[in-house]
């Protein structure tokens, strides 16, 4: 080897090509070689390295995801900063002019390759360095998240997505100024003087946004609700999926998605259904006539069935609501328990009320008594009306 070393004659690596030496054109090459060669093994390397310092702070089953995140940005920001590196060996190429500019004989710009060349390459350099800053920021979350979901932290569940959203929109705001003032020399503090002053104008164009995101952060802290809950607002009902920085996403109970802006939900009435102990249930029974005992009889004995039914609970009330021609109008009332049991359906547990009211009743008045079963939803000052000014019997329902 030291022979072979010997023999090279080493002035012939100080001859110029192009006017750049031949040297430095063969440390070039081999920098860009090595590179593509090494790039993958050194950006796993400090992925791996980075992972074990985030095991000290963190499971370590979080080590290989900290890596699969990081590792792409990683790896090209490693493979930018060595190609500049291998550029940076061809001073003499880099130090040629591709623009000049003269005002008279006075040369007022020269551009030359070297800096276009650093331009470029600063601006892959930040551009995946804040990647880099991302994806860390995802893991991040990705930790707390998982440790919201072992707690049931429904709070940090709906608080860290809006958080991180935030963060990433800060970074990459950070880039592109970064970027603005390094690459394109633009100056930053006039730059923030006229946003400052165009920012009254945005912000009245991007009002409806603004209030979204306030009422956003209402929703967060005052928490009204929490992602799973099921609310209702108007004739929007369902489950909460997802709350934004704009909107907030409802899965319907026949699986529409809604997207509702922050602010309806904060400026109007809006109930949560999960935060309630129990449901009210009406119900109208049209009955035709009976004797005193009789309806003594069912109000008594349908009171205390219906009290000790599984999931039921106080007051039960029945009372008589309104008088027609040929029936009068039984109202019955009950609360149900909530949440209910998963092997419990609401619509089960109601068709069984129904039922053993319908049964009771027959029993005490015969059968064919009983002209309509309805929900008190569907009941009215009218509905008694119509019915009383019926002169034929409505069919059994």
């Amino acid at each position: 080897m030291r022979g072979f070393l010997l023999q090279i004659n080493w002035p012939d690596f100080e001859t110029s090509i192009g006017g750049e030496k031949i040297s430095s054109l063969l440390w070039c090459i081999i920098i860009i070689i090595a590179t593509l060669l090494l790039k993958k093994p050194l950006a796993r390397g400090l992925a791996r390295l980075s992972a074990s310092i985030s095991n000290r702070y963190t499971d370590k089953k979080h080590g290989k995801t900290f890596e699969s995140l990081v590792r792409p940005p990683l790896e090209s920001l490693l493979q930018t900063i060595l190609f500049y590196v291998a550029a940076s060996q061809l001073s003499i190429l880099l130090g040629r002019f591709v623009m000049h500019r003269y005002q008279g004989k006075r040369e007022v710009l020269a551009i030359r390759l070297g800096d276009i060349a650093d331009h470029i390459f600063l601006f892959f350099i930040i551009l995946f360095s804040t990647l880099v800053l991302v994806r860390i920021l995802d893991f991040v979350y990705y930790v707390h998240m998982e440790k919201a979901h072992q707690e049931h932290n429904k709070g940090r569940q709906q608080l860290l997505p809006l958080t991180k959203e935030v963060a990433k929109v800060i970074l990459w705001t950070i880039g592109i100024f970064w970027v603005l003032g390094s690459v394109f020399h633009v100056n930053i503090p006039a730059l923030m003087t006229g946003l400052g002053i165009g920012g009254v104008a945005i912000a009245l164009a991007a009002k409806e946004s603004v209030e979204n995101l306030f009422a956003a952060f209402t929703i967060l802290s005052d928490k009204p609700f929490e992602t799973g809950d099921k609310i209702k607002l108007g004739s929007i009902e369902g489950t909460v999926e997802r709350i934004g920085l704009r909107s907030t996403r409802i899965r319907g109970n026949e699986g529409s998605a809604f997207i509702v802006p922050n602010k309806k939900l904060v400026g109007e009435n809006l109930e949560n259904l999960s935060a309630r102990f129990s449901r009210k249930v009406k119900l109208v029974v049209n009955v035709k006539y009976i004797t005193h005992d009789a309806l003594q009889g069912i109000i008594r004995e349908l009171e205390h069935k219906i009290e000790h039914t599984l999931y039921i609970l106080p007051p039960v009330e029945i009372v008589i609501e309104g008088f027609g021609e040929n029936v009068f109008q039984l109202l019955v009332s009950y609360y149900v328990q909530q949440p209910l049991d998963d092997e419990m359906k609401l619509s089960t547990l109601k068709h069984s009320i129904n039922m053993l009211i319908y049964e009771t009743i027959e029993r005490y008045s015969g059968k064919g008594n009983i002209t309509s079963i309805t929900p008190d939803t569907a009941y009215n000052e009218k509905n008694i009306e119509d019915q009383a000014s019926e002169k034929e019997e409505d069919p059994i329902i």
